[in-house]
């Protein structure tokens, strides 16, 4: 990235800590300005607050920002997602005018910007893919491997509620179908973590 257009990011934009489990954006907020992850990480998520029921969309990690955000910042709209700190993060907020104008301005974030809306275009085809066509245990298999460790072990602690709510489930779901994946020896459960078996 050019020396000038990094000078322009720390001139321009404002960057603020949050500690983990805090909401940065939610449903029906006015998006003037598009939210990178410095550090840390960030779940965005869809939710209906007559059901109280949520959907995990993706999770948004360092260098980089929210699909749906980007969205509602080219017209300044409203955002039509929440998004929270998964764990202590670091986050930037560029302001609507300085995003799209270094898009025309400067190639390198033009294509960083076109990188990003592709990667989260991909997240949100896998998790449409997951809703329409897999089982519930499919789907909490899948998802444990993608958050865990090489060694097998689960990345962060989460309790059965945060589970269903990523996957947009029930917490009593989710303890059946972790005892169903520890019975068919693909998990075993800890006290303190959830060990992937193969």
């Amino acid at each position: 990235m050019p020396s000038s257009l990094e000078a322009e990011i720390k001139q321009s934009s404002t960057t603020i800590e949050v500690p983990q489990n805090v909401k940065i954006v939610s449903k029906g907020d006015l998006m003037d300005y598009v939210p990178f992850v410095k550090k840390g990480s960030v779940r965005v998520f869809i939710e209906d607050t007559e059901s109280k029921k949520e959907q995990l969309l993706y999770y948004v990690g360092n260098g980089e920002t929210c699909l749906m955000s980007m969205i509602a910042s080219f017209r300044n709209k409203i955002s039509l997602v929440s998004a929270v700190t998964d764990e202590d993060s670091e986050i930037i907020k560029v302001p609507n005018d300085n995003f799209r104008s270094w898009q025309k301005e400067h190639k390198e974030w033009n294509d960083l910007v076109f990188t990003i809306f592709l990667e989260r275009y991909w997240d949100l085809l896998d998790t449409i893919n997951d809703l329409s066509f897999k089982k519930v245990d499919e789907r909490l298999f899948s998802y444990l491997k993608k958050e865990s460790t090489s060694t097998g072990k689960l990345k962060m602690l989460k309790t059965h509620k945060q589970l269903a709510n990523d996957l947009g489930t029930s917490r009593e779901m989710i303890s059946r179908t972790l005892k169903k994946l520890q019975q068919e020896s693909k998990i075993q459960l800890k006290d303190s973590y959830i060990q992937i078996l193969n």
